[in-house]
């Protein structure tokens, strides 16, 4: 990955779909991680087969979750993307068009919860799709947007 990526001036802010496919990408690398450590962990800790899967379950459920919230804040504070928003040419910017800060990637990711609640990104889809700029909760408490790079 490039330090920063640079935004592509003419970018329309709305990029829902690529959006929703990054987030789709690193939730798949996380799990195959976390799935991975877990079922090795796992097979360790507990010296068996069974261990495995209970590590890979106790991986996937509650362990990936963390691990998602810290890689998207640490990708996003230091290189703007996370592999997914780099595999679909996005990159989180302040909306001044500036780079995110560390303090702006971690407002945005634990305002995610919000975006979530009450059914599966019920909220941060509607406020995306209602927004301007197309921007979550956490975008807005963050002053963040989502554009497109050149490439």
């Amino acid at each position: 990955m490039d330090r920063y990526p640079v935004p592509n001036e003419d970018s329309p802010a709305g990029v829902l779909d690529s959006r929703a496919e990054a987030l789709l990408i690193d939730a798949l690398v996380v799990a195959l991680v976390c799935g991975i450590l877990g079922y090795g962990g796992g097979t360790i800790m507990l010296g068996s087969s069974l261990g495995g899967l209970g590590g890979l379950i106790l991986g996937l459920q509650f362990v990936a979750p963390v691990v998602l919230f810290v890689y998207q804040i640490l990708f996003e504070g230091y290189y703007g993307q996370t592999i997914g928003k780099r595999a679909r040419g996005i990159v989180v910017v302040k909306d001044d068009g500036s780079r995110c800060t560390w303090i702006a990637a971690t407002l945005r990711n634990v305002l995610r919860v919000v975006d979530i609640l009450p059914l599966f990104y019920l909220i941060g889809i509607g406020t995306a799709y209602l927004s301007s700029k197309h921007q979550r909760v956490g975008d807005h408490a963050a002053r963040t947007i989502v554009v497109s790079i050149d490439e």
